[in-house]
């Protein structure tokens, strides 16, 4: 079977919190679990930037599903590709928020142009490597998803 990935960006609605993030992740981690999906969704500066990582049918069921979230508007795709494998398989979902922790800033610094969370502005190999040095960070423990 061939795997694909799909990394979008959505601005948050205003007025969203972290007990909407909580629901956001039991969510998907639920959803993803039954149909083999892997990922991981950051948020912060009123951004999300997710990856999704599965089937070709199921990738794309779950991010027509997502359009249709109330909690979000402005989606765009940053990429759609076929992949060897899966970067984010430890995880049927993991949100990771951005906050004021100095590991984190040092990576949007990184990929950003200014301090602010902007994955919109991120090309999607930028936004790969982004995420993947956020899940290396969680996986030495040197972050917290609260």
């Amino acid at each position: 079977m061939a795997l694909y990935r799909l990394i979008y960006v959505s601005q948050a609605i205003a007025g969203l919190e972290y007990p909407d993030l909580v629901n956001i992740l039991e969510k998907s981690e639920q959803n993803n679990r039954t149909v083999g999906i892997t990922g991981m969704l950051s948020f912060g500066d009123g951004m999300f930037l997710q990856v999704l990582e599965g089937s070709r049918r199921v990738v794309s069921q779950t991010y027509n599903r997502i359009l249709l979230d109330k909690r979000h508007v402005n989606a765009e795709l940053i990429e759609f590709s076929e992949i060897e494998q899966r970067d984010f398989g430890i995880w049927s979902m993991k949100v990771v928020q951005m906050d004021s922790q100095p590991q984190i800033r040092n990576i949007i610094l990184k990929y950003s142009s200014s301090e602010t969370f902007s994955p919109i502005s991120m090309t999607g190999r930028q936004s790969l490597s982004f995420l993947r040095e956020l899940t290396e960070l969680y996986q030495k423990g040197s972050i917290s998803n609260n």
